[in-house]
């Protein structure tokens, strides 16, 4: 990643330690960081404020090792929540209208209506009184977060109602080559998410934040394809579309320009590309399984065009663009990918610039389950530096996916290293980087190599390099797709 990328990086970080929610790994919190923490924020404190009033509790938010901690019963409870306290689980319990939070103290596991959240640090129990991260708050409960750092004040929306959207009606159209179901609502569809079952074979939608009018009902095809549709009120906000099926298909989900209808297609010829499910391809990669073949992985061959990245330059005279070896194994990549039946999107194919904020938009237009930026590394501070490293950033709605950017970013730190030798300098969580925060889906930028290094410059530009490269993060892209569907 080029130093300019780097600068284009930095003001995001600032604003992100001047607020103290520094998004990372587990900082690994000792007690003597704790007692410091605690010291720091009684000579200067904290101010906690929800919905624009200040919130009274015997313990304050505290910052430990740039990490905001405040006290949950306090402010749940200012939002007209139910907070609860199991002691012989030692697990909190919020109910908050349709929401449902579970924390357990002693670990970092959360779960938000039985769906695991993330949490960049642990609850703890300070003072008698349970402390969650401020993060925690704001991604996962869909608060709305602030920090002023002139008055030391910490800023809680609670959620906002979001309209639902009353489903209509649900139809079957059947052209020659495929199948369409249409849903049809009053109003915008917020989102959804998809998976899959074998045996008998399913695929499944849960429409976001929607409602049945007519209640639940099904659709009999029995056609060539299509046994049945089904469609149920699966939670108080959430209408699930089931699709029974006679062969191993998988739909297409897209919208409507008003988003008020959503069409889920399966083509028809789909089978005849999952004929080989169990065997390898010709790089002797696993064939996708059936029911992740239509999950979206995009490609990102970083740089391109006028931004040529990193330089490795020999006597003053350039000899290799970070570009030009980014693009040779994102399209390796994409080849691999494709033989083994995964669908694809790569941002490039040649050497064209795509603005930084691009990349990610255009990951969320196509809908993507997947984005992965192939980069290689350099340093103007020490040339000795040398190896690969992966970074993520993992969020909250991970789950909606079954995918988590941590796990993915570690398998592919794992095969890299295995397959080409370097230094492990291992997987690390990176917010600032707007390919990772800018994106909805899980998402991870693969680094290389250093072409500032001379050992790490003289494998990256042989062949051999460039297919491993490419061959490692294949590997763990398919592992985890295969996985998501388990």
């Amino acid at each position: 990643m080029s130093r300019i990328l780097r600068l284009m990086f930095l003001p995001l970080m600032v604003i992100l330690l001047m607020g103290t929610a520094v998004y990372g790994e587990n900082p690994n919190i000792t007690q003597k960081d704790i007692d410091e923490g605690i010291a720091i924020c009684k000579e200067f404190p904290v101010v906690l404020k929800v919905d624009g009033k200040s919130v009274a509790s015997d313990v304050s938010p505290v910052i430990i090792k740039e990490r905001t901690l405040i006290p949950l019963r306090a402010v749940f409870e200012s939002m007209g929540a139910q907070v609860t306290w199991n002691e012989s689980d030692r697990i909190a319990e919020v109910a908050m209208g349709p929401s449902a939070v579970q924390l357990d103290i002693d670990g970092q596991a959360a779960f938000v209506n039985g769906n695991q959240a993330a949490m960049d640090v642990p609850a703890l129990i300070i003072n008698d009184r349970t402390m969650i991260p401020l993060r925690f708050v704001g991604e996962s409960l869909n608060c709305g977060i602030g920090w002023d750092d002139l008055t030391r004040t910490v800023t809680i929306q609670s959620p906002v109602d979001k309209n639902v959207s009353t489903i209509s009606s649900v139809e079957i159209q059947e052209k020659s080559d495929s199948y369409r179901v249409i849903i049809e609502a009053d109003n915008s569809i917020e989102g959804h998410s998809t998976f899959a079952y074998d045996n008998p074979q399913r695929f499944c939608v849960d429409l976001k934040n929607t409602v049945l009018e007519d209640g639940d009902d099904q659709i009999r095809e029995n056609g060539d394809l299509i046994k049945t549709v089904r469609y149920a009120q699966f939670a108080p906000d959430t209408v699930r579309i089931v699709v029974d099926l006679n062969e191993k298909v998988v739909g297409t989900v897209s919208y409507s320009s008003d988003r008020a209808r959503v069409y889920i297609d399966f083509d028809k010829n789909q089978q005849q590309n999952h004929e080989d499910l169990g065997s390898v391809t010709v790089d002797g990669l696993n064939v996708v399984d059936w029911r992740a073949s239509k999950k979206l992985v995009v490609i990102d061959p970083g740089h391109g065009g006028s931004d040529t990245g990193s330089q490795a330059k020999q006597d003053g005279v350039e000899i290799l663009n970070e570009k030009d070896v980014n693009l040779d194994i994102a399209l390796r990549l994409n080849r691999m990918l494709e033989a083994a039946g995964v669908s694809t999107y790569i941002l490039r194919d040649s050497d064209k610039t795509i603005t930084l904020y691009d990349r990610p938009a255009a990951a969320n237009t196509a809908n993507a389950d997947l984005y992965v930026s192939v980069h290689n590394n350099s340093t103007d501070k020490s040339p000795a530096a040398k190896g690969t490293e992966t970074y993520y950033y993992s969020k909250a709605g991970e789950s909606e996916y079954n995918i988590y950017s941590k796990e993915l970013a570690e398998l592919v730190q794992k095969y890299m290293i295995e397959s080409l030798g370097t230094v492990d300098r291992k997987v690390k969580s990176e917010p600032a980087y707007a390919v990772l925060n800018k994106t909805k889906m899980p998402a991870i930028i693969i680094e290389g190599a250093f072409l500032s290094n001379t050992e790490d410059l003289k494998l990256m530009m042989t062949d051999e390099f460039r297919e491993k490269y490419a061959l490692s993060a294949a590997r763990a892209i398919i592992e985890i797709l295969n996985k998501s569907v388990e």
